[in-house]
């Protein structure tokens, strides 16, 4: 009884919105369409159809980021059914409501991070400010779009405002300290930034338009890299005895969250692997890093990469600087769980 209530609900939160859509889109392709009725269909599929949805949803335990997925589909459903030549308003909300929303967006990530910050405190050690922003993002964007967004917000801090030390506390484990992360990191760093140079160059011979663009994809690319560098020392390795968890980190380029109970053993291992194997490297950068541990699993497990994009493995090679202890202690609480 109480599944068939649910199901209704969703097909009226869901189905009366789709059924209007429908509705103006039969309306444009009949023949009572007129150009001047272009303007309130946009103004139906971007703000009242949203809007609707909104009031249906707002005393359910549904999610509010919904209400994007309705305004993308309005948008969308718009671009397609409005001839080019009636599009006037549609382009005009384009220029003037997207970046509102993305502006409004944004503010709300940061208002809840400011939030979450004044609770915890910013000197606290157990901060991480990329797993509150994701936490932020995916509460309120559907799909994978909130990784997206959480991402590029965590590029932007660690890349030009995170520059405060962080001391390991107990049980965390740093990563980049004796590993090739940061010299190979600093290779790339080194390619971009000739990259600029040979741009900047380009600039000076004439052909400016391709050269801007270049200078931007560099320059961001340049505050990537200096985003991941600067976020591997701030998101170690952590083994928490409260949760029962291992949490592996990689920078804002990788993490797993992997229950003691799933650990089947944690191996010393810094052999070079062979090209055909069922073991995964946990770092974004793989073979070239190298690792000094392999961890295997009593099935497979999940984890994200760069992104939020989603691997599965059922071992995996990680490099941490004190391993010895690491295995040690990591050994420990497997046998007591």
């Amino acid at each position: 009884m109480l599944n068939e209530l649910k199901i209704k609900g969703s097909l009226l939160v869901y189905g009366i919105p789709l059924l209007m859509m429908l509705m103006v889109a039969m309306v444009v392709k009949s023949s009572l369409f007129s150009p001047l009725l272009s303007y309130f269909i946009t103004i139906d599929l971007l703000i009242t159809i949203p809007f609707i949805h909104y009031l249906l949803i707002r005393k359910r335990e549904i999610s509010k980021k919904s209400i994007v997925a309705v305004i993308a589909i309005g948008f969308l459903t718009a671009y397609y059914i409005l001839p080019e030549e009636n599009r006037e308003a549609l382009s005009m909300t384009q220029s003037i409501l997207m970046p509102l929303l993305e502006l409004g967006i944004i503010g709300y990530v940061i208002t809840k991070i400011r939030a979450s910050i004044q609770k915890v405190k910013l000197d606290s050690e157990n901060f991480d400010f990329f797993d509150k922003t994701q936490e932020v993002c995916n509460d309120i964007l559907p799909f994978k779009f909130g990784a997206f967004l959480a991402t590029e917000i965590s590029v932007i801090y660690y890349g030009l405002l995170n520059w405060r030390k962080r001391k390991l506390n107990k049980l965390e484990y740093s990563y980049h300290k004796n590993s090739t992360a940061v010299s190979l990191i600093l290779g790339f760093l080194l390619v971009v930034l000739v990259e600029m140079f040979v741009t900047h160059s380009m600039m000076k011979h004439g052909n400016a338009k391709g050269s801007i663009i270049l200078a931007v994809l560099s320059g961001y690319s340049l505050l990537q890299i200096i985003a991941v560098l600067r976020s591997l020392s701030s998101r170690p390795i952590f083994i928490d005895l409260k949760k029962q968890e291992l949490i592996l980190k990689f920078g804002i380029l990788s993490k797993a969250v992997i229950p003691f109970s799933v650990i089947k053993n944690v191996e010393l291992n810094s052999k070079e692997l062979p090209e055909k194997t069922d073991v995964k490297y946990f770092a974004l950068l793989g073979r070239s890093l190298g690792h000094n541990l392999i961890l295997n699993f009593k099935k497979d497990i999940k984890y994200n990469s760069f992104y939020g994009f989603s691997k599965k493995a059922s071992k995996l090679a990680i490099w941490v600087d004190e391993h010895v202890d690491f295995q040690k202690q990591l050994e420990m609480v497997i046998r007591n769980d």
